[in-house]
């Protein structure tokens, strides 16, 4: 079949359009491996691409240069939001009208108006969304279902349209944030789709991951006098809590330093990092090393002494990798991954960052106690988390299946 993909700018995209080597990637797996397996099984895919940027394709074996199409903006700021569904509706319809396809897949609410397009020209299609962190204050401080409905169209128009608008299905990360009961609360049940609440999957190596060892310096080796964090700078990701625990690691006379690994998405939580990194004098200490391909990133995790997960919501990609990795987790309290860890055993749980340093120092100067929470952490990713290709495949296999009007009621809305 022929299915169309509506995106953004994201890392999956860079290493669909170089070549489909997943040894690139460098974020959005759950961009990445359902497009790879839908090609692997025999469908062909054009991606719609809303993007400013020059973009070149390195064909592979199933992707070539016929499947790429790109849609650009003439406008910046406020006229560029504007543009940007009336963009959507028409090359949409565009690309329906010039080919012909059994589906169309939109990934994250910015595609919505993609996706509506395609229902009202009755073609089957769904949205793909990854988390909706930033409306989860829709959730806790307002009161009445009324209300936060209220909220969530005012504050979060296009997220909660996107969510409401016509479709085959709506399928979100099961990251933490909630998404079931904001579906719930923006009384979505009411629409004929299927929700499906789904969390994210982990390659979990064959045997324990160690530590490497040898010549060199970090992270090509192991050095216990660095720490780790994965992700993107972002409002909801929190490096500025990273910052303010090395700091205090510093501030009771140990030297450590801190490994930030991920592109900027906002200026702001770059600011307030750096502002915490300048409050405690820890320039030398800090290093910001950008976006890297996920295989470093699992390097950085193994060869560090933790791996810090301070997150507002914490059940995200990085978590499952540096489980799988076998790393040593110091995870906040915020209870997002009650279900999959125990304080001691698996990782290291805090409430306030000084009590997280005190941790770190502690773990420093306990080898016995290290090896302990790196066996326990694989162990609890090979047994209870979801491998790649049941996850992603599973998500393959519902496209195809809604494609073909197959009965669907056989998948799970919640896992």
């Amino acid at each position: 079949m022929r299915i169309l993909y509506i995106a953004f700018d994201n890392p999956a995209v860079d290493t669909i359009l170089g070549g489909m080597n997943e040894e690139t990637l460098s974020g959005l797996p759950a961009f990445f491996y359902p497009f790879k397996l839908l090609l692997e099984r025999g469908n062909t895919i054009d991606l719609l691409l809303f993007s400013n940027a020059e973009h070149e394709v390195t064909e592979s074996e199933h992707f070539k240069k016929e499947n790429f199409f790109q849609i650009k903006s003439k406008h910046g700021g406020v006229l560029g939001k504007l543009e940007l569904p009336l963009l959507l509706m028409r090359e949409t319809r565009k690309r329906l009208k010039a080919r012909h396809y059994d589906f169309v897949y939109g990934l994250s609410e910015g595609s919505h108006m993609g996706v509506r397009t395609a229902a009202k020209m009755g073609v089957p299609c769904a949205l793909r969304q990854f988390g909706t962190q930033e409306m989860a204050n829709v959730l806790e401080p307002v009161k009445g279902v009324f209300r936060r409905r209220l909220k969530a169209l005012k504050d979060y128009t296009y997220i909660t349209l996107s969510m409401m608008s016509r479709k085959s299905f709506l399928l979100t990360t099961n990251d933490g944030s909630r998404a079931d009961e904001l579906y719930d609360i923006l009384g979505i049940k009411k629409k004929k789709f299927d929700f499906y609440f789904w969390r994210s999957a982990v390659m979990v190596p064959d045997k324990q991951p160690k530590p490497d060892t040898g010549s060199g310096s970090y992270p090509d080796v192991y050095d216990p006098n660095c720490l780790s964090m994965v992700g993107r700078i972002a409002d909801v990701k929190r490096q500025d809590r990273a910052a303010r625990i090395l700091g205090e690691v510093h501030k009771r006379g140990v030297k450590m330093h801190l490994y930030l690994i991920g592109d900027v998405s906002s200026r702001e939580m770059f600011d307030a990092t750096k502002k915490v990194i300048a409050e405690y004098g820890i320039e030398d200490y800090v290093h910001f090393v950008g976006g890297k391909p996920q295989s470093l990133c699992r390097k950085y995790a193994r060869n560090s002494l933790a791996t810090l997960l301070v997150s507002e919501w914490n059940r995200v990609n990085i978590f499952y990798e540096v489980m799988g990795e076998g790393s040593v987790v110091l995870t906040n309290n915020n209870h997002s991954i009650d279900e999959f860890i125990e304080d001691n055993e698996n990782c290291l749980v805090y409430d306030a960052e000084e009590e997280a340093a005190e941790r770190i120092i502690a773990l420093a100067n306990d080898g016995e106690k290290i090896e302990k929470l790196r066996r326990s952490a694989y162990r609890t990713a090979t047994e209870k988390f979801m491998t790649v290709d049941r996850r992603f495949g599973m998500e393959a296999q519902l496209i195809m299946d809604t494609a073909q009007g197959k009965d669907t009621s056989k998948y799970p809305k919640t896992i």
